[in-house]
């Protein structure tokens, strides 16, 4: 019964029992009666179809520094609000890249208890000198994070200089 079958027919039979889809019939494919006046050794190569070889990728171009902090900012990101969106996280963590901060330093910030749309004060509190540790003590019973956002970065630094905690 195999023998009635043609070139194709027969590597296709041959693609399924090896479990691969069977191949479009090409000109290349020897015909019937090409394939009996050919050697038994080129029958056998015609019968086997070879495998596609899928090729390497190509290296990809170095990647910029900003877009993989951006990249590496936005999981942080993910990380503390899953609610967001991926466009709201590449933007909050393009503007966390301008303050030139890696995704460790942006996860204490973030872990201080600084949103991650509160870039703007993570600024303001670097440009004072103040740290991520700073934002959990405590000043007269409320925590500096939370002073910040009522009082603003100013009242808080001078709070703070002058050890009222």
């Amino acid at each position: 019964m195999v023998e009635d079958l043609d070139a194709v027919e027969q590597a296709m039979l041959a693609n399924l029992l090896d479990g691969r889809r069977p191949r479009r019939r090409s000109s290349e494919t020897p015909t019937r009666s090409n394939r009996q006046h050919q050697p038994p050794q080129q029958r056998r190569q015609a019968q086997s179809v070879p495998r596609a070889v899928i090729p390497a990728p190509a290296p990809a171009a170095a990647p910029n520094r900003d877009a993989t902090r951006v990249l590496d900012i936005g999981r942080v990101i993910k990380q503390i609000d899953p609610r967001t969106t991926p466009e709201q996280r590449h933007a909050m963590a393009t503007s966390w890249t301008q303050l030139d901060l890696t995704a460790a330093q942006v996860l204490a910030w973030l872990t201080a208890g600084i949103l991650p749309t509160e870039y703007k004060l993570a600024a303001a509190c670097l440009e004072r000198g103040l740290t991520p540790q700073d934002m959990k003590t405590r000043l007269e019973g409320v925590r500096v994070v939370e002073r910040l956002r009522s009082e603003g970065v100013d009242g808080v630094v001078a709070l703070l200089r002058s050890g009222a905690a």
